[in-house]
Parts: structure tokens; sequence; C-alpha cells
């Protein structure tokens, strides 16, 4: 528990403002996020606000631009989606070192943290939560925005969930995100190891071909294999070794319906080209299905993985011959289930 008084110059007007930062929610290399209320005539306020305290770094002396330019993308977003965490003020700390974000308290804290805690999730829990973003993202596309840090700790739980009530959802930290103008293509090597796409560590260097906003929906199927699994689709220490391998890897602890294999497998398609579209995602069958299968984990352990190429990453729902795959979708999903059974009768045999 940490504790601290901060005054803070507003840049318009110069007025001080004092908040008081009850609690330290979280550190990175340049912010820390604290729940904080503001104070007034000596009193603390009930009404709680989070607020980033970002530190500006000599080395980095595009930071203060890139900053402002999450502010103004939040801002320009704010107003047409509720999906946004709401921005309140920011300003320059009074010894221009720090700036200061102050933004909507999410209690519910983020989906990383709730995947954590109760995961693997339901397919059905799963596209409750998904489904939003993929409509999301679709439209913010549109616009020309890329995210380029899509990942479940930047998915925000407004409140608590609770069954039989629609998730309300905030998505954070715009930091890396940029406006891109038509048939642009970025070249900038950034994002999260983990939900980083292939294009992202291969090309993202100047000279090189760049990328798109193919690079969110290759984090979205990531942020679907973690709920689905309960760990990440490549977890390894060298990734980019994995990722040019080309092999996905799907452990046996669960039965995954036909959709959920379908979209992850073309979320995480290693070319970028032939990677889903999220206007394609908003309306895949497994948002768009009425019944889900129940999902129960019968044991904890390893016993292996099924594995997939991603380079050619086959089509469940649709003409899965066309990549010289004999077999029809239905004994594909078939046998990838037999082969999870087959690995919990194992298990079973040895208890």
């Amino acid at each position: 528990m940490e504790s601290k008084k901060n005054y803070i110059e507003i840049g318009c007007g110069y007025v001080i403002m004092p908040y008081d930062y009850a609690h330290r929610l979280g550190r990175g290399a340049f912010a820390d996020v604290y729940r904080c209320r503001k104070m007034k005539d000596g009193k603390i306020l009930p009404e709680v606000y989070v607020a980033k305290e970002i530190r500006f770094q000599r080395k980095i002396p595009s930071l203060k631009e890139q900053i402002l330019s999450e502010i103004n993308i939040m801002l320009q977003l704010t107003g047409d989606y509720t999906l946004i965490v709401s921005i309140y003020d920011y300003f320059m700390g009074t010894d221009k070192e720090n700036m200061y974000i102050i933004m909507e308290y999410c209690e519910g804290g983020d989906l990383d943290y709730y995947t954590k805690k109760n995961g693997p999730l339901t397919e059905k829990l799963i596209a409750e939560l998904l489904h939003p973003l993929a409509i999301f993202f679709n439209e913010i596309h549109q616009r020309g925005i890329i995210h380029r840090d899509l990942k479940l700790a930047n998915v925000l739980l407004a409140k608590e969930l609770v069954e039989g009530e629609a998730p309300q959802l905030r998505i954070t930290d715009f930091g890396l995100a940029r406006v891109m103008e038509t048939e642009e293509m970025a070249h900038t090597k950034c994002g999260t190891p983990l939900y980083m796409a292939p294009e992202l560590w291969d090309k993202g260097n100047k000279g090189s071909e760049g990328y798109t906003c193919e690079v969110d929906v290759w984090a979205f199927g990531n942020m679907l294999y973690r709920m689905m699994y309960g760990e990440y689709a490549f977890e390894d220490i060298d990734i980019e070794k994995r990722l040019k391998q080309g092999i996905i890897r799907f452990p046996k602890i669960r039965l995954a319906s036909i959709e959920a294999l379908d979209l992850m497998m073309k979320c995480l398609r290693k070319n970028p080209i032939r990677r889903i579209k999220f206007d394609e995602i908003a309306e895949h069958p497994f948002f768009t299905k009425k019944e889900f299968e129940p999902f129960e984990r019968m044991f904890d352990g390893y016993f292996g993985f099924i594995e997939s190429n991603i380079d050619n990453a086959y089509d469940l729902l649709g003409d899965p011959g066309c990549l010289g795959i004999p077999e029809k979708p239905k004994e594909l999903i078939d046998k990838h289930n037999e082969e999870v059974i087959a690995a919990w009768q194992q298990a079973k045999s040895l208890t």
C-alpha cells in the first residue's frame, strides 16, 4: 500500500488542483497507475478515479508527443464509443518532469487478471467478452486507427461480471496507437511480445515492407487462445523462432468447438494478407451461434499438444481442401477432440 500527495498544475490557467493518491495499482517502464480521489477544502471526495503518472525520459524525447497522441485518440473516440475508458483531465506536474492523466476507475480489474483467476473460460463467456471488441475494432480500423498493443491487460471491466448481464468493457492504453492514411504502412517494432504478430518481428524496421491493422487481429486471436486454454499461443522464450517455424500448439485440456478452432486459426494465420478481418470476425459463427458446448476441465497437468501449421492454416468452416488437406471439417474437429479425450483417458488410468 502506497500513499502520496501530489499537487498538479493544470496546463490551462495554472490552477492548483489536489488529488489524494491512496493506492498504486501498477507500475510500468514509463508510468505508474494510482487509484485516487479529488481533494477540496482539505477534504477527500468520495468519487474514485485512476491517475496515470507518466515519467518523461530524457533519452526518449518523443515520449511527450506520444502521450499527447494517445490522449487525442482517446478523446476522439470517447464521444463515439462507450468501450473507451473515459479521460476526465490531463495536466503537467509542477516540476515539468511528469504528466498526469485522470481517467475512469474500473472496479472489475482487467481481463488478464480475470482469466488468470478463472480461466480457462467457457466459450459462451468468451464470446460475450470478445464480440463487442470485434465490433469496436472493425469500426476504428475503418477510421484508420490501429491499437498495436491489444491484449487482455488493456481490456478493463467497468463493473464486476454478473451472470446474465452484458459485460461493461473499457479499452485502455492507446500509447502505441496511431492513425494511418489509406494504404500507409507502419514500420515501428512495438507492442507486447506475447501478442506481437510475425510481421512485427520480421518487418518492424525502416526500409521493410511494414505492417497494417492486421497486427490487431493477430493479438485478438491470442486473446481468444489465452481465454480458451489459460496460456499463451506463443509462450516460449524464443518467440521469434517459434513464429518462423509456423507451428501453433493446442493443449489437450479441453474439447473445442469447430467454431472456436476455426476463428483462432484464421486470426493466427502467419500471412497477414490471409488473416481474417474484424468485419468477418464480428459475423463469425463463434459469435452468432445460439448454443455453446459446456466446458469441464477434467484434469490439471501436461498432456501434450495438437500441432497445426500457421503458414497455411486451414479453414475448418469452408473449403478445407484448398490447401491440400483431405479431411472434411467435421472429421478435422472430431480428430482434434478424439486426441483430447484420449489424453484425458490416459491421465485417468494413471490416477
